[in-house]
């Protein structure tokens, strides 16, 4: 970015570079409601927390909630002229979305952008997407950039079989998220299942690194012939990812696990060096449609302009 801009210019220069490079690809812009009607997101399964929505009752007593989410009502939008999906489509947006956060320091609104590309699953298209990340992070000069590379079946094929309350799932997945593989043990120790299962399990924090090495040590605790092919996939649109010139900025991590339960397949996150968040999140959300009566399988990203622009800050800092 140019030096010496005021944080409004670095903005629209963000937001200029973003709409240029999805547009590049095809992508056309589309706006969603500011307001949307709660039962939108509270009675979609697979949906943001409703703790965190932002919620207003209108003149005629309807609930309503500010924007918290811009794929649920891009799909809602599409499942209203498609009801199955007949040929590709290509949407990117840049508009406020909002959430209440527990941290009282983060702001309720934030800009996202982000696309959606509704199209049939394969290894081809979805490493296609992860390229489009990169391609943006790099558009935006950012050094050391990083994509890891998930897959929401791999998790879920192991925890299938368990016992497991919400309660308990989520406590899991809040164990895998943080890498914490001390307390995992104890965790499962009084949890019915067979111990090749637990051992498994236990061992999804160490699957991050680089891919060759991290699908062969999964593949040795692989118990379901789902999970063998779902190791297959991951490793195929490595493959082509690292065929296109990103081996070294591409790892696995089967330990992530998006907060977005509509996800159904590859999942990824960007990162950039010397900023310790992600600046980018997508996946695959094949089953998303389902919600609203239409088969409408999809993969998609997003990324916040505000954090975009605290890591584009912190990487010129750093260079003095």
């Amino acid at each position: 970015m140019i030096p010496n801009l005021t944080e409004d210019e670095k903005f629209e220069q963000v937001t200029s570079v973003l709409s240029k490079r999805f547009s590049t690809h095809g992508f056309h812009r589309v706006r969603t409601p500011a307001f949307e009607r709660y039962d939108l997101y509270s009675k979609v399964t697979s949906s943001v927390n409703r703790k965190e929505m932002v919620k207003i009752v209108d003149p005629a007593g309807d609930v309503l909630v500010l924007r918290p989410d811009v794929t649920i009502p891009i799909t809602q939008e599409l499942s209203r002229s498609e009801t199955k999906l007949t040929s590709e489509r290509r949407f990117y947006y840049i508009q406020e979305v909002f959430r209440r956060s527990s941290d009282p320091t983060e702001k309720i609104e934030r800009t996202q952008s982000g696309i959606e590309y509704f199209c049939e699953s394969s290894p081809e298209v979805d490493a296609e997407t992860i390229v489009l990340a990169l391609q943006t992070m790099k558009d935006l000069k950012f050094q050391d950039i990083k994509v890891e590379i998930g897959h929401t079946a791999f998790f879920q094929e192991m925890i299938a079989k368990l016992p497991l309350t919400e309660l308990q799932l989520d406590q899991l997945k809040a164990l895998i998220q943080a890498k914490n593989s001390v307390e995992i043990a104890p965790f499962l120790k009084n949890v019915d299942a067979d111990p090749d299962m637990k051992y498994a399990i236990m061992q999804i924090p160490h699957l991050y690194g680089k891919p060759e090495d991290v699908l062969r040590r999964a593949k040795e605790i692989s118990t379901a012939f789902r999970m063998e092919e779902t190791l297959s996939y991951v490793g195929e649109v490595c493959r082509r990812l690292s065929a296109q010139g990103f081996e070294e900025q591409i790892v696995i991590d089967f330990g992530l696990i998006n907060r977005m339960d509509y996800y159904s397949g590859i999942l990824f996150q960007g990162y950039v060096g010397h900023f310790g968040k992600p600046v980018l999140m997508g996946g695959r959300y094949d089953r998303l449609g389902y919600e609203f009566g239409a088969d409408l399988p999809a993969i998609g990203f997003a990324c916040e302009i505000e954090s975009l622009l605290k890591a584009s800050d912190n990487q010129k800092l750093l260079k003095g």
